[in-house]
C-alpha cells in the first residue's frame, strides 16, 4: 500500500510520525512524498488549541473532497474521537490500532532514521501535572521515563549509524526520573546527563522544552558540558504570578529568573527561549506587563506565543474568557518584542566562534541555535564557524 503522512503538532507528534512510517516500511508498505498518489493519507493531529484542532479537520475535510482516503490519528482523536467520526473514515485513539489494523508488527528499529544529522529521541512520554489550560495531559496520559538502559542503547547505535546530534524530547521532559511531575524535586535529567555524556560518543545533545522548576544543580551541572546544546527552551507560559496560579504551573516569576541567570553563569553564550500564553482568562493589562517586563528581563533569545485557546474539559475553559481580539494583540506585541531580543542575541553573537552541525541544503546550525549559511563541508560534518552578518541565514536577517 502507498501511504502518506500528514502530521500537525509538537516534535512527539513528528516524532510518532517517523516511527510508524518506519514500521509500515519494514512491513512492506511504500511511503510516497505526493499525497496524491497515496492509496492512504494519515494524518496525525495535534489538540493543544483550538487552532490546530481546525486545521486538522481542514486538512482532512479538503482530502476527502479530492477523493482521499483517510485516516485520523494523533492527541486529537485520543481526547474525544466523535467529531472525527464520518462514514468511510477509519479513525484511530490508539497507535496499535492503526498497525493492526494495517497488518502491521512493531519496528524493530529502536528509532526511525531519517537522517544522519540531528535525531529526536523521546526519553519520557505523559504528564501527572494539573495544568489548568492543558488538554495534552489528557491526550498523552500519564507520566512515564523510558529507562536509562534503554536511552544508551538508542545512543549508541545512532553513534554507530554516523548520526551528530540527538535531540532529546518528550511530553514533560524535565520531569524524567519523577515517581510524578507534580514532585520536581523527584526528577533526574540531570543524573540522566551525566550518565549520557559518560557512557555515550554522541557528539551534541540537545534538549527540546523544559519546565524551570524541575532544574537543579545536578541539571546545570551537566549543563556545563560542552556536549550539550546551549540552548535552553523554558516553557514559562506567563512572567505574572497571579497567572501561574490560575494556571497552575508548579513555579513562579523568580525561578524563571535564576534559571535564566544560572544557565549564563555556566554558558555565557546560552540562547534561551520561552513558550508563553497571551490573554489567559485571568490576565488583566497589569499581568500582560508583567510578561512583557520577565521577557525584557531575561532577554530571552527567542519567543513561542500562543494566544490562550480555551480546551473543553480544562478548567481554564469555565472561566470569563478575554476577547480574542486582546488575546491576539497581545500575542502581537510579544511577538514584536521576542523578535526585536533575537536579533539583539544574533548581533552579540557576531565574531564569535561556534561548532556548527550542516544539513542538507547548505545551511547549518550552531549549538545555542542560530541558523548559519554553511558555505563548506558535507551534510552531517561538524565544523567551527565565527559568526558575521553574511553567514546568518535567519527568517528576516539582512
Amino acid at each position: 500500500m502507498k501511504f502518506h503522512f500528514r502530521t500537525f503538532g509538537c516534535k512527539v507528534n513528528w516524532l510518532d510520525t517517523a516511527r510508524i512510517t518506519t514500521a509500515l516500511q519494514l512491513a512492506g508498505h511504500e511511503a510516497v512524498a505526493d499525497e496524491r498518489a497515496a492509496e492512504l493519507v494519515l494524518v496525525n493531529s495535534c489538540t493543544v488549541t483550538a487552532e490546530a484542532d481546525r486545521k486538522g479537520h481542514q486538512a482532512v475535510a479538503a482530502l476527502e473532497r479530492e477523493g482521499v482516503r483517510v485516516a485520523v490519528l494523533g492527541c486529537s482523536p485520543r481526547v474525544d474521537p466523535a467529531p472525527w467520526r464520518h462514514a468511510g473514515r477509519a479513525v484511530y485513539a490508539d497507535e496499535a490500532e492503526l498497525l493492526q489494523a494495517l497488518g502491521v508488527e512493531p519496528a524493530e528499529l529502536p528509532f526511525p532514521l531519517e537522517s544522519r544529522t540531528r535525531l529526536p529521541l523521546a526519553i519520557q512520554g505523559g504528564c501527572d501535572d494539573e495544568c489548568s489550560f492543558c488538554i495534552t495531559r489528557i491526550a498523552r496520559g500519564r507520566h512515564f521515563s523510558l529507562p536509562e538502559r534503554a536511552i544508551l542503547e538508542q545512543l549508541d547505535v545512532a553513534v554507530d549509524l554516523g548520526v551528530k546530534e540527538v535531540i532529546i524530547t518528550g511530553i514533560n521532559l524535565a520531569a524524567w526520573g519523577c515517581r510524578d511531575t507534580r514532585q520536581p524535586e523527584s526528577g533526574r535529567l540531570g543524573a540522566l546527563l551525566q550518565t549520557l555524556l559518560a557512557r555515550s560518543e554522541m557528539p551534541r545533545i540537545r534538549l527540546s522544552s523544559l519546565g524551570p522548576h524541575y532544574l537543579d544543580q545536578a541539571f546545570f551541572d551537566a549543563f556545563s558540558d560542552p556536549r550539550i546544546c546551549a540552548h535552553l527552551h523554558l516553557s514559562v507560559q506567563s512572567g505574572d504570578e497571579g497567572v501561574l496560579r490560575a494556571m497552575r504551573r508548579g513555579h513562579g516569576r523568580r525561578v524563571v529568573v535564576e534559571v535564566a541567570e544560572e544557565a549564563r553563569r555556566r554558558r555565557p553564550e546560552v540562547a534561551l527561549a520561552a513558550d508563553l500564553i497571551s490573554g489567559f482568562p485571568t490576565e488583566d493589562a497589569a499581568a500582560f506587563e508583567q510578561s512583557k517586563t520577565l521577557v525584557s528581563e531575561v532577554r530571552f533569545a527567542k519567543l513561542h506565543v500562543f494566544p490562550y485557546s480555551a480546551r473543553s474539559g480544562t478548567p481554564a475553559a469555565e472561566l470569563a474568557q478575554l476577547d480574542m481580539g486582546v488575546r491576539r494583540e497581545r500575542a502581537r506585541e510579544l511577538r514584536e518584542l521576542g523578535d526585536q531580543l533575537r536579533r539583539s542575541f544574533i548581533q552579540q553573537q557576531l565574531g564569535t566562534t561556534h561548532e556548527v552541525l550542516i544539513e542538507r541544503g547548505g545551511k547549518g546550525l550552531t549549538g545555542n541555535y542560530i541558523r548559519v549559511h554553511a558555505l563548506q563541508g558535507a551534510a552531517g560534518e561538524l565544523r567551527a564557524m565565527t559568526l558575521t552578518q553574511s553567514l546568518i541565514a535567519e527568517p528576516g536577517w539582512s
